[in-house]
């Protein structure tokens, strides 16, 4: 093959989050020269991940956001685009709430076509979540296949049926690569002297979004909770998003701002991992909690809400607890103190979340559809 296949993915943008950390692992442990992937994004602006792919030979295309009142201009914006890129065979699209208009015109163009659910239900009843149900409904029946990081993903996005068909479907595992992760007492001395966290301090952290998905104030309680029981720790919160302003306002009220260190974003997960002793990670949903994967990949005890999907544990130091039972969780924390850590590599492998063993497989897969097109 003198020129690579390219794939294009669907998304809204580049940055560091949970499915487009996944793309890029992936894209840097594939075989560029056999599969290409460019990204169709509508930011609007330059995300964390833009100068990476561009220097991996990767293309950033800018579409229009889909705001409902612009329909016809987004319809007639992928159309043109499939009639001028039939470079583009296969499209691989991660963006839901639109992917039956994408994918769609992408079919009529006839394209192959993937759809792939990173995210379960919220189990909330509001009008966003209604729409969203409405909106995405279709595409069960529009694309070729179908992706999703749990098999709850899967039902939840694209109903039991679709699931069900081992043809038609498959629970693509959000790999790591996880000797990155394995733990290393050298690195986790670095860490923490960056943070000024003394070894007799116990660090219980998180890695997510500051979103309401993440259940951020539910944390606020646990550590309030701690305080009261005179713990001696520091809680490290790795993410950035909508909800700082309220959560260090809410820190601040509580008086809790000594107990806080918030880290923003980081591109080097796995060594501030090295650091923590503890993780939680009591979010609301997940389509499957990439988090919690790594979290185990560093050896670290793991703590999560019981509405995450089984499919995140992958050591014996995972652990699921009831959604907003502060109490529980802080019972549970207090239990984990002095936790032995081990080298967790040879479960994360066993489990299936090996980076490289994963975007082998899709290198294989993307090329088979390629040659069949």
């Amino acid at each position: 093959m003198s020129e690579p296949i390219r794939i294009l993915h669907v998304l809204h943008g580049m940055d560091m989050a949970g499915t487009e950390t996944l793309l890029m692992n992936i894209y840097r442990n594939i075989n560029r020269e056999n599969v290409q992937f460019d990204f169709a994004v509508c930011a609007g602006r330059e995300c964390a991940y833009d100068k990476e792919i561009l220097s991996m030979g990767g293309i950033i295309i800018p579409y229009p956001r889909y705001k409902g009142t612009n329909h016809f201009t987004y319809v007639k914006w992928w159309n043109e685009f499939f009639k001028t890129h039939l470079e583009y065979k296969i499209i691989h699209g991660h963006i839901g709430s639109t992917a039956a208009i994408y994918l769609s015109i992408a079919k009529k163009h006839e394209r192959y076509t993937i759809a792939h659910s990173h995210s379960t239900h919220t189990g909330q009843i509001n009008m966003h979540d209604i729409l969203y149900s409405i909106y995405t409904y279709p595409t069960r029946y529009i694309a070729d296949f179908f992706f999703g990081c749990s098999k709850k993903a899967l039902v939840d996005r694209y109903g039991k049926k679709v699931a069900e068909d081992s043809g038609k479907s498959k629970v693509f595992n959000n790999a790591i690569d996880p000797e990155k992760f394995i733990y290393n007492e050298a690195t986790r001395r670095l860490v923490r002297a960056e943070y000024s966290l003394h070894d007799d301090v116990i660090v219980i952290g998180t890695v997510g979004r500051l979103s309401p998905q993440k259940n951020p104030f539910e944390i606020i309680r646990i550590v309030d909770d701690l305080v009261k029981r005179g713990l001696n720790f520091k809680f490290l919160w790795i993410g950035k998003g909508e909800l700082e302003i309220e959560i260090k306002a809410e820190i601040k009220r509580k008086k809790l701002e000594d107990y806080f260190i918030m880290a923003g974003t980081r591109p080097d997960i796995y060594n501030v991992l090295q650091a923590m002793d503890i993780f939680v990670f009591p979010s609301v949903w997940e389509g499957l909690g990439i988090s919690c994967v790594e979290a185990q990949a560093a050896g670290l005890p793991t703590l999560c809400s019981n509405t995450i999907p089984i499919e995140a544990k992958v050591t014996c130091g995972c652990k699921f607890l009831p959604l907003n039972d502060t109490d529980c969780w802080v019972k549970e924390i207090i239990n984990l103190i002095g936790y032995k850590r081990t080298n967790c590599y040879q479960q994360v492998l066993e489990a299936g979340y090996d980076i490289k063993d994963t975007s082998l497989w899709l290198e294989k897969y993307y090329l088979q559809i390629y040659k069949n097109i």
